[in-house]
């Protein structure tokens, strides 16, 4: 059984139209912050870190801050959790400015969150809604859901591929299924949370065909919720995913060609099979996070075209792309 993340009717209504329904529509309009559902919970994120959880409880919802975030220079006392009332919601809207501060100096003088602000430009882009870009119907993918858990499997994001073609948007849509892989430096290629491990969780999570049939359910739910809400820039719903094979995106951020490490592993990679997923790598429209089809490649694309960014001396290896 999968984690799910979809909300139950009254946690819905609460976000959309009731109690909770200033924190949706704050999130609309600032673009710095991305709200993700999570089954009985939400979570609203800044910057990669969590602004605020509020939890379903038996007895209405409950607001937190991870306080770790304060350091000895600066530590706000937080509103109360217990959220009540509309005026309960306005003192946590209107501490947002400071928590937000706070978070700040917290990650630019102890730790570095680049792989979750980048997933946060992803969603920001991709999906569009209330940041006025436009752009969400352009691209062809959408975000359903980033940080997705399993045992001791994580995935950045949670996709769909729903082309940008009129035709395909003026109706609901069964698309394919997308695990993004969001790597920041080639420090984060290696390691036991590296890109050749992570790709064997996938492929290892997707075997299990009822496991992935929940997955699929979930995140349809997902995101007709995130439509209701306000998240998703798409006017039809997701009817469903498709029985083609996943795709794991590779979106590799700033990667450095003077290094050999993705090389080294694009190696490795196609020396493994992966029966249950489609290796696939993202580059940029230009300068950009918009996921567009004609910058989805496999492997073997992305060498003989990019063959330099991934390594800047491939060209003088011998045979390089029969030697990945």
């Amino acid at each position: 059984m999968v984690a799910m993340r979809a909300l139950n009717d009254q946690f819905l209504n609460d976000l959309d139209t009731g109690l909770l329904s200033k924190v949706a529509k704050t999130v609309q309009l600032d673009s710095t912050l991305c709200l993700e559902l999570r089954g009985e919970a939400i979570n609203v994120y800044y910057r990669g870190g969590n602004l605020m959880k509020i939890e379903q409880t038996t007895t209405g919802y409950c607001a937190t801050f991870d306080k770790n975030y304060f350091n000895e220079d600066m530590a706000i006392a937080t509103p109360e959790e217990s959220l009540t009332c509309h005026e309960d919601i306005n003192e946590w809207l209107r501490e947002w400015p400071n928590l937000k501060r706070a978070m700040d100096m917290y990650i630019s003088q102890k730790v570095r969150k680049d792989e979750r602000e980048a997933q946060q430009l992803f969603v920001r882009t991709n999906n569009g809604a209330g940041h006025g870009s436009g752009m969400a119907r352009s691209t062809d993918f959408y975000i359903c859901d980033v940080e997705y858990t399993h045992g001791k499997c994580r995935f950045d994001m949670i996709a769909v591929h729903w082309p940008s073609e009129g035709h395909l948007r003026r109706k609901p849509y069964t698309g394919r299924l997308v695990i993004v892989e969001v790597k920041h430096g080639d420090e984060a290629l290696k390691g036991s949370a590296g890109l050749i491990q992570h790709v064997r969780d996938v492929d290892s999570f997707l075997e299990n065909t009822g496991r992935v049939d929940d997955l699929k359910n979930d995140m349809v739910r997902v995101f007709r919720q995130k439509r209701i809400l306000g998240l998703m820039d798409c006017k039809m719903d997701l009817k469903g995913f498709s029985h083609e094979r996943p795709i794991l995106l590779l979106a590799l951020v700033n990667h450095d060609p003077g290094s050999k490490r993705l090389y080294e592993c694009l190696k490795e990679l196609r020396e493994k099979e992966t029966p249950h997923t489609e290796l696939r790598i993202g580059t940029a429209s230009f300068f950009g996070y918009g996921l567009y089809d004609q910058g989805i490649h496999t492997v073997e694309e992305a060498l003989r075209r990019f063959g330099n960014y991934v390594y800047k001396d491939s060209r003088t290896l011998e045979n390089p792309l029969e030697n990945l």
